[in-house]
């Protein structure tokens, strides 16, 4: 087995990867996609990835990113592990471990001491992750609410609309204003959300609801959407009562479903997610991993390191990788 970083793949390997990664995520995630993301943002590690090559083919790839990330001591950067795939024909042949294996080891000489990813805990991939060091240190908290019996309007002065890739830099600001002396995901690799949108991982005018106060930008909310649901995991207002507006807003997506908030913001605001309107619940089985390079520790000390039961910590949808 071989290994290769992203750029040393050749154009007929390309193929092969495109394969691993549809059939394993549903999507090709294509090379232009890759590129877009290299040349505005800061979101991958210069070698993008590592992958496992067997007679010519790839049959196990990683995906790594640099994503900045506020610790108690201060600002920092993790390895963020994503994209993790092995052929289902080459499976339990060790190529997941050898790939960990040699992403741990360049990060490690890169200067980097924190590592994280997203699972489910009830994938055997859990248990594979526990054992290279990482403990379970976030579960997002859901929420859940009835469908709406009525729609509410907008209060007088606000308008609600179809997020637009011109509003992006004016979102990415707000968020980063409300955000600013938090812990944990307390900003993005800079020009991120454009570069998603480019990439066509994201849609604004389907997946985001904006508020104007007049001309101005007062609040966003990122929806994901689908025939039997809504799911906003990402909801940033100026004010208590534009994060409520909001709320309203998600509602009417599909007012005749119920709708389900997520993350950060369901913990900030407590008392808003109250029955009999909503059933919450503190965890999930999707949840974010962090691993210490070079050694080993406790889920205790991860969960202390990565700040996660720190009030001031903060994880929106679009920090999930």
């Amino acid at each position: 087995m071989r290994v290769l970083t992203f750029d040393e793949l050749t154009p007929e390997m390309e193929l092969d990867r495109a394969l691993l990664h549809t059939t394993a995520f549903g999507g090709i995630f294509s090379r232009p996609a890759v590129e877009i993301y290299r040349r505005r943002t800061s979101a991958f590690s210069d070698y993008v990835g590592v992958f496992a090559i067997e007679e010519g083919h790839v049959v196990g790839q990683i995906l790594v990113l640099r994503l900045p990330y506020a610790f108690r001591e201060g600002p920092g950067t993790i390895t963020g592990i994503a994209g993790v795939a092995t052929r289902p024909d080459r499976a339990h042949r060790g190529v997941s471990k050898r790939l960990l294996t040699e992403v741990h080891e360049r990060e490690r000489e890169d200067g980097i001491h924190f590592a994280g990813l997203w699972t489910n805990r009830s994938w055997i991939a859990h248990g594979f992750y526990e054992k290279f060091g990482y403990r379970d240190v976030h579960m997002p908290p859901w929420a859940v609410h009835a469908p709406a019996k009525s729609v509410r309007r907008p209060p007088r002065g606000m308008t609600v609309r179809p997020g637009r890739v011109a509003d992006l830099d004016a979102l990415d600001k707000l968020r980063e204003d409300r955000t600013r002396g938090r812990l944990g995901f307390y900003c993005r690799p800079k020009g991120s959300g454009r570069a998603a949108a480019l990439a066509g991982d994201f849609h604004p005018a389907k997946n985001l609801l904006v508020i104007q106060e007049g001309r101005e930008i007062a609040g966003y909310a990122h929806v994901d959407v689908n025939p039997t649901r809504v799911i906003c995991g990402e909801l940033v207002g100026r004010t208590p009562r534009v994060g409520q507006a909001l709320r309203d807003a998600v509602a009417s997506v599909r007012p005749q479903e119920p709708y389900f908030f997520q993350h950060t913001l369901v913990t900030d605001a407590p008392e808003v997610f109250r029955p009999p309107q909503y059933t919450v619940v503190s965890t999930a089985w999707y949840g974010f991993l962090g691993a210490k390079l070079g050694s080993s520790w406790t889920q205790r000390a991860a969960v202390s390191e990565f700040t996660t039961a720190d009030p001031r910590f903060v994880c929106l949808a679009g920090d999930r990788f």
